[in-house]
């Protein structure tokens, strides 16, 4: 339906008011990635508090069938648990949760999920697509990158460098560089919203690279 709407409206759409007007989905159906008996699923983990005026004592992520109507996907009984993860330590190593979970998807979107479709009495076969990775501010656990208060805080993962008050920890992703300041690290030039730094995989694979030769853990902390 919604690919009909392009055509006849010339490639615009009057509203998006749901993931699948976002021309990511819509890319992967014409691509062929996404198949008419294919679920489309989002993770989410977020910390959760067990006593008032305490911080988080446990981590939950859930799976969110997006095939469902806005109005069911996020009804109870269709929000899929995949890990309870106690605390009240942080989180050091995430991936350890995750991984039997991923692994299965992974399995899944290989092989294909068993569906019985009672109505046409039939077995049909499910391929899985991961949309979306969500969280808040357990967003540094699922993507490994810095929180928004870091020196390299951009979500792409861009050239970006931020900026900090004198003998303060937090940086700011402040553009222009304020009179009559100079912090080391901090005194860069001033970066333009009309051309603002990109990102890239190569950037990023570099960077990756240099991390996993560090010769001990505390290089690899630093």
């Amino acid at each position: 339906m919604i690919l009909e709407l392009l055509e006849v409206n010339g490639g615009i759409l009057s509203s998006y008011d749901d993931y699948f007007y976002g021309s990511d989905y819509i890319d992967a159906v014409r691509n062929g990635q996404v198949q008419d008996k294919d679920m489309v699923l989002m993770l989410s983990l977020d910390g959760a508090q067990l006593y008032r005026y305490k911080q988080s004592d446990y981590w939950i992520y859930i799976w969110i069938i997006i095939d469902l109507a806005p109005g069911l996907r996020y009804q109870k009984k269709y929000v899929l648990i995949g890990a309870i993860i106690p605390g009240p330590n942080k989180l050091k190593i995430v991936d350890s949760y995750l991984f039997p979970g991923l692994h299965h998807f992974s399995a899944l979107q290989k092989e294909g999920l068993s569906i019985w479709d009672a109505f046409h009495n039939v077995v049909e076969i499910s391929h899985l697509f991961f949309a979306l990775g969500t969280a808040d501010g357990s967003m540094t656990y699922l993507n490994g990158l810095v929180g928004h208060h870091g020196k390299n805080s951009c979500h792409l993962y861009c050239s970006t460098v931020g900026r900090h008050k004198p003998g303060i920890s937090h940086y700011y992703p402040a553009f222009y560089k304020s009179h009559n300041y100079n912090v080391e690290g901090c005194s860069h030039e001033d970066y333009s919203y009309e051309n603002p730094p990109v990102h890239s995989s190569e950037f990023y694979e570099e960077n990756l690279w240099y991390l996993m030769a560090s010769p001990n853990e505390r290089q690899y902390k630093k």
